[in-house]
């Protein structure tokens, strides 16, 4: 697990990075999205999120409390009235770094990450959902694609930190630009940095030919994920 990613983009102060004890409290889908939602909408209560979700208020009070203690949600107690009870996040994202292979918590955090998966696949099949109601200029301005390209492992991290540096320069302007008039919307932005599937497997078995090992040694582990929430951002950012 990295302890300080030094990446673009993180921020000691307001971004978390898990550790083994916290992806315990955190790598759960109805979590993620509680999360997510209290992150990206502001602070609301477990009945107005149960409703968001269709689930119980016990159900997302119990995870709301789960998340609290782990410290990724916290009470706002001044926006409540009477016995409401409102959470706020306390982070604006969430970075993971993929744990090594033989880790205890390795099993876990790829649970995890095949969660956020889902939610960023979900957010793409809702946004397609509603494209026929967008304005004009708003369909133009969203974009899909798939794109290809002979890297080594170290260009594909720099590749990473490059785009990673590219959206905190456009989050960090519209921060500035803030009540000027403009209009506006939040976008959901998503990178995936893979090889291609068997790309690996060939690699492997080709070091093994050349040096007549077993082909693990000097293997490299993923890079750093983040996540703005859930969508996103949740190292990948989720």
């Amino acid at each position: 697990m990295m302890e300080d990613p030094h990446k673009p983009g993180y921020d000691s102060t307001q971004d978390v990075v898990l550790d083994a004890r916290t992806l315990r409290g955190v790598a759960h889908p109805l979590r993620l999205r509680l999360l997510g939602s209290l992150r990206h909408d502001g602070p609301q209560t477990a009945t107005q999120l149960a409703a968001r979700f269709g689930e119980s208020s016990a159900a997302t009070s119990y995870h709301l409390r789960t998340l609290a203690a782990h410290g990724f949600v916290a009470d706002a107690p001044e926006l409540g009235r009477g016995r409401e009870r409102f959470w706020r996040a306390v982070h604006r994202s969430t970075w993971f770094d993929t744990p090594d292979r033989d880790a205890p918590e390795r099993e876990l955090g790829e649970a995890y990450l095949r969660t956020v998966a889902r939610m960023y696949a979900e957010n793409v099949e809702r946004s397609i959902t509603e494209l026929a109601d967008w304005p004009q200029e708003w369909v133009r301005a969203a974009s899909m694609s798939d794109l290809t390209v002979s890297l080594s492992a170290a260009e594909a991290q720099q590749l990473a930190d490059d785009m990673m540096a590219l959206l905190v320069r456009y989050r960090d302007r519209a921060a500035d630009r803030a009540g000027d008039g403009s209009e506006r919307v939040a976008m959901s932005t998503q990178f995936q940095i893979f090889p291609r599937r068997g790309q690996l497997d060939a690699l492997l078995a080709k070091r093994t030919a050349s040096t007549g090992g077993s082909g693990t040694a000097g293997e490299e582990e993923s890079g750093s994920a983040a996540d703005e929430s859930s969508d996103s951002a949740d190292g990948g950012r989720a």
